[in-house]
């Protein structure tokens, strides 16, 4: 599914109104698009405004009694008394008006009271132009809920940001947007610094704890919960979290490393080639329709001039780990994707997956096979769309294969 698509969605899957297969296709595009997300949190703050509104607004107790007795009086002048012959009906009328009237003679004497009733007195010896006036009560109480849920959405996003992070110096000395600071504070837009012999943590609010090792340089690029950002110059990061939707994502050479959960190593050596580890957990690497998933265990390297590596696990072996290198960054080719299908094992299988967005059609159809054999797709995955290197059966396959392993 496209953005333009989602967000016609987006109304029915907040309200729980879709299919599985609609669902699955929303989710899958709401982790992949940062836009699609973050318009989707909208809508579903939204809705929950909605359901702490009041079903009615009860009016004020003297409105309703000068109201009915308005009403009242206005039946009883209507209303033909039964025999015009009977005087004791016509004097309970009579007295029944004249009761009327008094009650909305005490009605009107506090309205007379306001500048805007003399006003009204004093113009009815003016002769007065048609009215042309608006009313504003009709036009501004219906949009009030709405005025109010604008400012009560503003207020709930400033209160989202966390800045600053607090700063703890593990070894050594850092530096703090250009300045020694051994116990500060960083703020959203400064810089972290760390030399040869030093190393420093950052809390980072409601997600976990970042742990910045020598010869490193970050950027706090943006502070907010619900949308926490940093950027890795050089050096590298390990990161733990202790909440199942971290909101936390590094920029790292043009792309997003979007934590989903766990623990994981971001680094980049002096040749400028960025290297990402995870320990536990699954992460996600992207940048605008190229998307890697990357689980436990596993590596992705990004080399300056290329496109994202093919996630390789930590233990595989070396001959494969070689031939991978081969496939990504020499051509290798189809003569490679070959030697990897022979020397991978089970738990290699998803790297097998990952090759096939980059693969022919003879080899996804070889790729495919070797990957049913051990790990059957799902009913919503088809062998067509795989073969088209379709994203979301690709992540639901990967799904699939990641919570066996």
């Amino acid at each position: 599914m496209n953005c333009e698509e989602v967000k016609i969605s987006l109304h029915d899957f907040v309200d729980e109104q879709l299919d599985g297969f609609m669902r699955r296709s929303v989710e899958f595009h709401l982790r992949t698009c940062d836009t699609c997300f973050n318009e989707f949190k909208k809508i579903r703050m939204f809705f929950d405004m909605l359901k702490d509104l009041p079903y009615a607004i009860e009016p004020p107790e003297e409105i309703v009694n000068t109201f009915s007795t308005q009403l009242l009086s206005r039946s009883l002048k209507d209303e033909p008394p039964e025999s015009a012959n009977r005087a004791g009906d016509a004097k309970k009328i009579k007295r029944e008006r004249s009761k009327q009237e008094k009650q909305l003679e005490r009605a009107r004497g506090a309205l007379r009271k306001s500048f805007v009733s003399k006003s009204m007195i004093i113009s009815r010896n003016i002769p007065s132009l048609p009215s042309l006036s608006f009313n504003w009560n009709k036009f501004l109480i219906p949009l009030l809920p709405l005025v109010l849920i604008a400012v009560g959405y503003f207020i709930y996003d400033y209160q989202k940001y966390n800045s600053p992070w607090k700063v703890l110096t593990l070894m050594g000395s850092v530096t703090i947007n250009g300045h020694r600071d051994n116990a500060g504070q960083l703020m959203q837009g400064q810089s972290l610094l760390t030399e040869i012999f030093s190393k420093a943590g950052l809390r980072v609010p409601k997600v976990g704890f970042i742990e910045v090792t020598e010869n490193s340089l970050i950027v706090l690029a943006k502070a907010k919960d619900g949308d926490n950002r940093i950027i890795l110059r050089h050096g590298s990061i390990n990161v733990t979290n202790t909440s199942n939707m971290p909101y936390f994502s590094i920029e790292v050479k043009n792309y997003i490393v979007i934590d989903r959960g766990g623990e994981f190593r971001v680094s980049i050596d002096d040749q400028d080639n960025a290297k990402i580890f995870v320990k536990y957990g699954f992460t996600e690497i992207g940048k605008k329709d190229e998307i890697i998933y990357l689980d436990e265990g596993y590596n992705c390297e990004i080399r300056s001039g290329f496109k994202i590596g093919t996630p390789y696990r930590e233990d595989a072996s070396f001959e494969l780990k070689e031939e991978i290198a081969n496939f990504d960054y020499n051509n290798g080719g189809e003569n490679s994707i070959n030697k990897i299908m022979e020397l991978a094992e089970a738990e290699d299988i998803l790297t097998l997956l990952a090759l096939i967005p980059n693969s022919s059609q003879l080899r996804r159809q070889l790729l495919f096979q070797a990957i049913a054999n051990k790990f059957p797709p799902p009913e919503s995955v088809t062998r067509m769309g795989i073969l088209k290197a379709d994203p979301q059966m690709l992540y639901l396959w990967w799904q699939e294969i990641e919570w066996q392993l």
